[in-house]
């Protein structure tokens, strides 16, 4: 069984046409991580792994023998990274405690953990820690510091009502205590800029794009610069790629996608393209899929586009009766399309190369049902997927299950790596 796909290139041509059984697809280049190859945080939150291709082992692991104060109810986070270092967070009674770890080997770097109580610490650009500490309501010990490599904290500005941090640039974006404030600050509390907004905020900032979502649904994408807001939609969603921003109105009846490049660092505010009655198909990925929504969604098989982020226009796009209107899993820099009679097919985002093939699931294996489950990340051949129970891994060129992992708890991808986060037991898993 093929699926018949059509192709619009880019405007530098049709490149080489390859044929992988009946289907003819341009082929461009995609991701090639090498072995040992480091994930940057960024590609990491589009779903790239290293190369998991055997069954992984445990590299490392924090737990209440290793964290001074966590309890066996508390819970750990992996709060932030840099590079080779990850700031990890937990609770120690009411209040949290942060550690500064080697991401190759758990090693606490840290002389001793570093209490915020209901603060929060961040790094900056340039790997800088910076703390926010608010150990009661109004005490002598609350202010703004930043952390050596030690350990030591260097109190830089004086009190704080700050819950949350987001480095940008050698700043950091506070959220005061409500959630309502948000703020852009230097490290000695100079207030840049600052903005209220209607409802608790929560900001993000990646592919060098500031991001504010609220409780309420609505979404801004901010001037890092000045605060001022560049997109603002309500019942949205807003996803970052280097080269542009996705803004997806969800109303069901009226989904559609706007197109905002981002040129020279800077994110349009005007849209150069909508995709209307379109929805991106939810997956972690180096490049946004696209399928029917709204009115057209009652159409009768399946439909998908991957798409340029900075345009809006299909770098390749699939249309086959025997395509199923759901359960396609974007994961990295693949994708794998199900078929009516629950078979799949995996495919190369970068170029549409269909890479291989899997048989329907066996009904006595719902571990193994890609339906089911949710993408933890891909190298350019391995898959990985997970449903809290048990991580699963595909190889994209031939479709067979090249290993399985027992968990209790959820699996992400931090830099490029399985990191598993079980009760208040956070262990990483070497490729």
């Amino acid at each position: 069984m093929s699926i018949r796909s059509t192709l619009q290139r880019l405007p530098f041509g049709m490149g080489t046409v390859a044929a992988v059984g009946a289907v003819a697809l341009a082929v461009t280049a995609g991701i090639v991580l090498m072995p040992g190859h480091s994930v940057s945080a960024d590609d990491a939150a589009h779903g790239v792994l290293e190369e998991y291709d055997t069954t992984p082992t445990v590299q490392w692991t924090l737990d209440d023998a290793s964290l001074p104060g966590l309890t066996g109810d508390g819970d750990i986070t992996i709060a932030d990274t840099h590079r080779g270092d990850w700031l990890v967070s937990y609770t120690a009674g009411i209040r949290r405690e942060y550690v500064l770890v080697d991401a190759d080997t758990g090693a606490l770097r840290w002389d001793a953990p570093v209490t915020v109580g209901f603060g929060a610490c961040a790094f900056d650009s340039r790997g800088q820690v910076g703390c926010s500490v608010r150990t009661r309501t109004d005490g002598p010990d609350n202010g703004f510091y930043l952390v050596s490599r030690s350990g030591a904290l260097d109190r830089r500005a004086d009190g704080s009502d700050t819950s949350a941090l987001v480095g940008v640039g050698s700043d950091f974006v506070h959220v005061n205590s409500t959630r309502y404030q948000v703020s852009r600050r230097s490290v000695d509390g100079h207030v840049k800029w600052s903005r209220t907004f209607a409802a608790a905020a929560t900001p993000r900032y990646s592919d060098g794009v500031l991001v504010v979502e609220t409780a309420d649904g609505a979404a801004f994408v901010l001037d890092p610069i000045t605060g001022d807001d560049i997109v603002t939609c309500a019942s949205c969603t807003v996803e970052a790629f280097s080269t542009g921003v996705l803004v997806s109105h969800t109303p069901f009846s009226n989904a559609s996608v706007d197109f905002h490049p981002v040129v020279d660092g800077r994110v349009s505010a005007d849209s150069v393209h909508t995709a209307r009655s379109q929805v991106i198909v939810d997956g972690p990925s180096t490049l946004p899929v696209l399928t029917a929504g709204g009115d057209q969604s009652l159409e009768s098989h399946g439909r998908y586009q991957v798409v340029d982020p900075a345009t809006g226009h299909a770098r390749w796009q699939v249309d086959d009766p025997d395509l199923s209107k759901v359960h396609a899993r974007p994961c990295g820099p693949l994708v794998s399309f199900a078929r009516k009679d629950r078979s799949r097919v995996f495919a190369t985002l970068a170029s549409g190369d269909i890479v291989g093939q899997l048989p329907p699931p066996a009904l006595d294996d719902p571990s193994a049902d890609i339906d089911k489950l949710a993408c933890v990340g891909a190298s350019d051949d391995v898959v990985v997927f997970t449903d809290r129970s048990q991580l699963t891994a595909y190889r994209a060129s031939t479709g067979a299950q090249v290993w399985t992992y027992p968990i209790n708890g959820d699996a992400s991808d931090v830099d490029g790596r399985i990191a598993l986060l079980q009760g208040s037991t956070l262990s990483v898993l070497a490729p």
